[in-house]
């Protein structure tokens, strides 16, 4: 079993003064800390909710694998319905910027950069479509935030009406 000192830390600090909590260990410790915690098996719900207002419940299932300042997420979705899709998540930390970058990449044919920076325990990254995407959207946020026995992904359209929004809660294994 994962030990998260850190995390409980973090997570008391901000109850008790309302606010984010940064890592406060040497510099890359934080990091390695908050990467580590993304590796493992996790499974759970959510939804994908297109631009013309309809939405697919999902179950999902990802894998996280660490190494160093290196993070990949590889995850399949699937609907009730014949629906599923492999989504390939790939980021590095950068300790002389602070900065996180890489590629997110769904098997029905989006392909994102992504580039951004860790708060406490959320990893806020920009989401831009490149020339390679089948249907690109507008620009948009992914969101992976670690929380108690799991993370959560989001992804937010900058355009209303536009593009699609994700809500991922996986539990972790």
């Amino acid at each position: 079993m994962k030990q998260y000192p850190m995390a409980i830390a973090c997570a008391v600090a901000a109850l008790l003064l309302a606010g984010t909590c940064a890592a406060q260990t040497e510099p890359g410790n934080g990091e390695a800390s908050f990467l580590n915690a993304l590796e493992g098996r996790f499974s759970g719900d959510g939804t994908l909710q297109n631009a013309g207002g309809s939405s697919r419940s999902l179950k999902c299932q990802f894998n996280g694998d660490q190494q160093g300042p290196r993070l990949s997420l590889d995850g399949s979705c699937r609907t009730a319905a014949i629906f599923s899709a492999t989504i390939r998540i790939e980021l590095r930390h950068d300790p002389s910027t602070g900065r996180y970058a890489g590629t997110f990449r769904e098997s029905t044919g989006t392909v994102a950069d992504l580039g951004g920076r860790r708060q406490g325990q959320r990893l806020t990254l920009a989401f831009n479509e490149t020339a390679e995407s089948v249907r690109p959207n507008p620009p948009a946020t992914l969101t992976i935030t670690r929380q108690e026995g799991g993370i959560a992904l989001t992804l937010r359209g900058s355009q209303p009406g536009k593009g699609q929004n994700l809500d991922l809660a996986l539990r972790e294994d």
